[in-house]
């Protein structure tokens, strides 16, 4: 009865029950995720340039890792590293919300009753080993237990409101419809999940505690409720990705008003759609029917969405771009992709940490690029600013470092702790490279300034090769490492000799050129030496980070054990 509901036990219930169905929702994420590997973050990357692909992969990665947020920040990432354009982006966005319904649609099945069995099976069948092949679907089996269980603790806690009037005049009626949807998107924002809203909602179904309609609106809240997570990842950001952060939101408002309107029309397709239960009246019919329609509604308008969006791509990309007009870039220090939220989804935190590195290797690139000139002809100033850009490499180093110790933290799969030191490897690689540049080339031009050593027109046309075939060949190791090209990164690997025979070529120019009558030819011989040595030494860093990204085990103390 209801005058036996105990308040705390009903939120002991609540809460605890929640807890244990957003562990399960957890778990199930990360089992998924090791089941799948990379294949979540290849899905996004490159099979967007089919629109309808690209909504495919939105759909499927975001059923897979349980968060539209998750999936979000990682397109504002791809975006904002160029890696992929606003126009792309939108058939993912669009495929994402449908990739959310798919909680509902398995937690509407009423199989709470084997939770507990589903526990113990998957925790006895993981037990078994680690490496077993069937850990990681024992493991899936086990978090779904975790979900279903959760939903039966907030199921009981609730059941005794049942019988409260009061309760059930509240959550159900056309006057409360626009509360409702407001509820929604505040637990949604607060909870910064929708799966967590949509296990609410067919608890309460379940209870027979929601109608149809109120249950519709709560669910047309949280999918703008799921949009507060993105925009704020998305400060901060270039044009792109506030662009891409800006067509979630007006698809889903928009949406989210267009069936609101359209509510009866909805709520007739769910029912239309689901089983009835006829047999039954009243509050057992409600609590047997709703889950279901609910479900239905929900996956049902976000596919429409789909639909009636993804032919509207180009009018979306026109309407951002007038609302977010070009600017000039932000000269940013520190990091730019690497998101907090995303710490939770390793897989998601790996892919926007890979985007940090590779923009990390554009600043290494561009600093070795303008390294030659400035060495053998800049003024001290020109030197100091050179040695300036370091600072800038350093903190991307130090950011990248701090996440991905953070990161380490997590449960990660073998797969994902070998790619974390990977990337760790190769921004250390990157960051040595800068620091080269930084204490030992601008020193060595420095020098040449106090010993006023002027090279001949010859040997700066020679060192001029050299110095393009060390920087053409880190770019296009960065370039490796940002499409994620093996073969690519295995012939820069394979280019040893080819670099071995243009240091043999300057090394004889400079030895010829002792016999030069020119005033300081000893001491300018030696420091022209001493900047081969250095780009010999940006090279052997450039071919241990090839040695990474073509999958070759990396050496440990990549620059102490690197030969020439």
């Amino acid at each position: 009865m209801v005058e036996d509901l105990s308040l705390a036990d009903l939120l002991t219930g609540l809460v605890g029950g929640l807890a244990l169905f957003l562990l399960g929702i957890q778990q199930l994420t990360r089992a998924l995720q090791n089941l799948s590997g990379s294949r979540l973050r290849e899905a996004l990357a490159r099979l967007s340039r089919n629109p309808a692909i690209g909504a495919t992969s939105g759909a499927v990665t975001t059923a897979i890792i349980q968060s539209s947020t998750a999936t979000m920040v990682l397109l504002i990432g791809f975006a904002s590293a160029g890696v992929m354009t606003v126009r792309q982006a939108i058939p993912v966005v669009l495929g994402a919300n449908v990739g959310t319904t798919f909680t509902m649609q398995v937690i509407a099945f009423d199989v709470t009753r084997f939770a507990l069995l589903m526990i113990a099976a998957g925790f006895a069948i993981s037990a078994i080993g680690r490496f077993n092949p069937v850990h990681q679907p024992a493991r899936v089996l086990l978090a779904l237990g975790l979900v279903f269980f959760g939903m039966d603790v907030m199921a009981q806690a609730v059941s005794p409101l049942r019988g409260s009037g009061e309760v059930l005049g509240f959550l159900a009626g056309d006057a409360n419809i626009v509360v409702a949807m407001l509820i929604g998107a505040a637990f949604t924002a607060i909870v910064q999940s929708s799966s967590a809203t949509s296990g609410v909602l067919v608890v309460l179904a379940s209870q027979g505690l929601l109608d149809l309609r109120t249950g519709i609106a709560m669910a047309l809240g949280a999918t703008i409720g799921t949009c507060v997570t993105p925009l704020l990842a998305s400060m901060g950001r270039n044009r792109a990705g506030q662009r891409i952060a800006t067509v979630h939101v007006l698809v889903n408002v928009v949406g989210v008003g267009i069936w609101l309107a359209l509510l009866p029309q909805l709520e007739a397709l769910a029912v239309w759609m689901s089983p009835s239960a006829s047999e039954l009246t009243g509050v057992d019919r409600i609590a047997a029917e709703v889950p279901r329609q609910l479900a239905n509604a929900y996956t049902s308008f976000k596919v429409i969405n789909l639909v009636t969006f993804i032919g509207l791509t180009s009018v979306l990309v026109k309407v951002v771009t007038r609302l977010l007009p070009d600017r000039p870039e932000e000269d940013m220090a520190g990091s730019r992709y690497l998101e907090d939220d995303a710490l939770d989804t390793p897989d998601v935190a790996l892919e926007l940490a890979r985007l940090e590195v590779v923009r990390l290797g554009g600043e290494a690139v561009a600093m070795v690029d303008a390294a030659m000139p400035t060495v053998l002809h800049g003024s001290d100033d020109e030197l100091d600013e050179l040695a300036e850009r370091d600072h800038r490499i350093d903190a991307i180093h130090e950011d990248l470092l701090v996440y991905l110790g953070r990161l380490s933290l997590e449960g990660l799969s073998g797969a994902q702790a070998r790619e974390l030191f990977l990337l760790i490897s190769i921004a250390s690689d990157l960051e040595a490279i800068g620091d080269i540049v930084e204490m030992n080339l601008v020193q060595l031009g420095k020098r040449r300034l106090r010993e006023a050593v002027l090279p001949s027109r010859g040997t700066t046309e020679v060192f001029a090769d050299l110095h393009r075939a060390v920087t053409e060949r880190l770019a296009h190791t960065v370039t490796a490492l940002r499409t994620e090209d093996r073969d690519l990164a295995r012939r820069i690997v394979g280019e040893k000799q080819e670099f071995t025979d243009q240091r043999q070529e300057v090394i004889a120019h400079l030895t010829r050129r002792l016999r030069a009558d020119e005033p300081n030819r000893i001491r300018s011989y030696e420091r022209e030496v001493e900047v081969v040595g250095q780009l010999q030494r940006i090279t052997g860093l450039t071919r241990h980070i090839a040695r990474s990204v073509a999958g070759e085990e990396p050496l440990p103390g990549s620059e102490q054990a690197i030969g020439s």
